[in-house]
């Protein structure tokens, strides 16, 4: 796979052991690797026309804002928008990963219409919130919009 030249913003998300991470965005998820040096601790990760960075933490006293401690990313979810997302939901259960939130559906409100949304979340091995999405549908505001999920 050719590198693509990132967006204005690309998430480097810390790990602490960059060959369990770099497996499971790879081998479990079906990211691509869109850059990575032979022996280095860091990647460009790729995922549809989604673009992360992962690489392995060290602590140099520059970078921290905290503790270094799972879970990573406490307050943050990552949003993958993808196809299918009921067959990624099901690949992924069949490997073993539990969803962190369950799959279900909601309608959120766009300026020009309302949104269907099928979505679920995983953690990664760092506990990276990571949000799957895909758009299964579309209809005219209504008076009492607002987001609203489904079980």
């Amino acid at each position: 796979m050719q590198f693509q030249q990132p967006g204005t913003v690309v998430a480097e998300l810390w790990c602490h052991d960059f060959q369990e991470s770099l497996a499971f965005y790879t081998d479990t998820l079906g990211f691509s690797i869109g850059q990575h040096k032979e022996c280095s601790t860091h990647a460009y990760l790729v995922f549809g026309q989604s673009l992360i960075m992962i690489s392995n933490f060290d602590y140099h006293g520059e970078w921290e804002t905290g503790p270094y401690e799972k879970p990573l990313g406490r307050g943050i979810n990552f949003s993958f928008f993808v196809d299918d997302v009921q067959s990624l939901h099901d690949r992924l259960v069949s490997k073993g990963v539990k969803p962190f939130v369950k799959k279900y559906t909601i309608w959120y409100w766009r300026p020009d219409c309302m949104e269907n949304y099928m979505e679920f979340a995983i953690l990664d091995p760092d506990g990276y919130m990571l949000r799957f999405s895909e758009c299964i549908g579309s209809r005219p505001h209504r008076p009492d919009d607002e987001d609203h999920m489904f079980e």
